[in-house]
């Protein structure tokens, strides 16, 4: 189990007044949700339906494809364990830097893992791995593969299972591979979550979206009722409203790219570009757990000590935008920082 998370909140000493560790949208729409789920919330008294057939209806309309097709989950983290357990001993490619989960779930499920960077995972002879692990965009970096190439390196890797993980798709303006039933290749699993755009964490939400064939098989790997009512009730109401609740993605990368703009400019700070509302920073002075410590402390600003992914330094940390005003502070807390450094 990944320890070090975003919004980890929990571990702090001190007040935490802006969190810039967790890659939730800032201008989420969850206040809808909640309204609802008050409503509901009476159906914790009862079971959950153990196959979320209504919920698989309504997101296998959205994807226009096959009930067949989707696989409920609790959460995207529970998904990465089921493939890696269907998919046991295996020798399995993992992207890095990437979510640590990815290895946990294969190293579980005895895979022999083979690391390879952000930067050669499509370029890679990938022919012997039996699964490919990606995100798409990539935690923690942000980049992101365009369809296109997901779909040739499905094609020329026919024996291999490309597992794509789509947590944050919502939140940056990219293409989708599961738009469209016509172009999702039948070694592509796509792992995708409703807590991210919708800002709903604490329910664990996700879903997977295969071919039947693989459904069918990794079903039989998960434990009865792993999805609570609550959980199901909060996604039938947010994909019956998917387009009115997703948040504003223009101002949400409008607002992280001037964030990136501003912290690239401040001495001693080194930013990866990203295309989502999150993105790397380099420390050079400072390494990121004392800056962490530092930035919480002194200002009552979290953000997410990234050196526990594997890839990277003790100097990385990432943070995702927020309102103007909040990024602001921030970066008034680095440029402070910088002269002290």
């Amino acid at each position: 189990m990944i320890k070090g998370h975003g919004n980890d909140i929990y571990n702090s000493r001190y007040s935490v007044q802006l969190d810039f560790s967790s890659n939730i949208a800032f201008n989420c729409k969850n206040e809808e949700i909640f309204e609802h789920l008050k409503e509901n919330i009476n159906n914790i008294s009862n079971y959950p339906d153990p196959e979320a057939s209504e919920l698989r209806k309504i997101i296998a309309s959205h994807h226009n494809t096959s009930v067949k097709s989707i696989l409920i989950t609790n959460g995207s983290a529970e998904a990465f364990y089921i493939v890696a357990h269907y998919t046991a001993n295996a020798h399995s490619a993992i992207q890095t830097p990437s979510f640590a989960e990815y290895r946990d779930a294969c190293i579980l499920h005895n895979h022999k893992i083979t690391h390879i960077s952000t930067h050669q995972i499509t370029k890679a002879n990938l022919s012997n791995f039996r699964t490919i692990w990606i995100g798409n965009p990539n935690n923690p970096d942000g980049s992101i593969i365009p369809t296109d190439i997901i779909i040739t390196l499905c094609k020329e890797n026919p024996k291999s299972l490309i597992v794509m993980d789509e947590a944050y798709i919502h939140l940056c303006k990219t293409e989708q591979v599961a738009k469209s039933p016509n172009v999702i290749p039948k070694n592509l699993i796509i792992i995708r979550s409703l807590t991210k755009a919708f800002a709903i964490p604490g329910l664990r939400l996700g879903y997977i979206v295969a071919s039947p064939d693989i459904i069918s098989k990794i079903r039989q790997m998960r434990p009865p009722w792993s999805v609570n009512s609550i959980a199901l009730i909060a996604g039938k109401y947010i994909m019956d409203r998917y387009e009115k609740l997703l948040p504003d993605i223009n101002q949400l990368c409008s607002e992280s790219q001037a964030l990136q703009e501003a912290i690239s400019k401040i001495s001693g700070f080194e930013v990866t570009t990203s295309d989502c509302n999150f993105f790397l920073i380099k420390s050079t002075r400072i390494d990121a757990r004392l800056l962490k410590s530092i930035l919480l402390k002194k200002y009552g600003i979290l953000i997410r000590n990234a050196s526990n992914f594997k890839g990277l330094t003790k100097y990385h940390f990432r943070v995702a935008t927020q309102s103007r005003e909040e990024n602001n502070r921030l970066i008034k807390a680095l440029q402070d920082l910088s002269t002290n450094f």
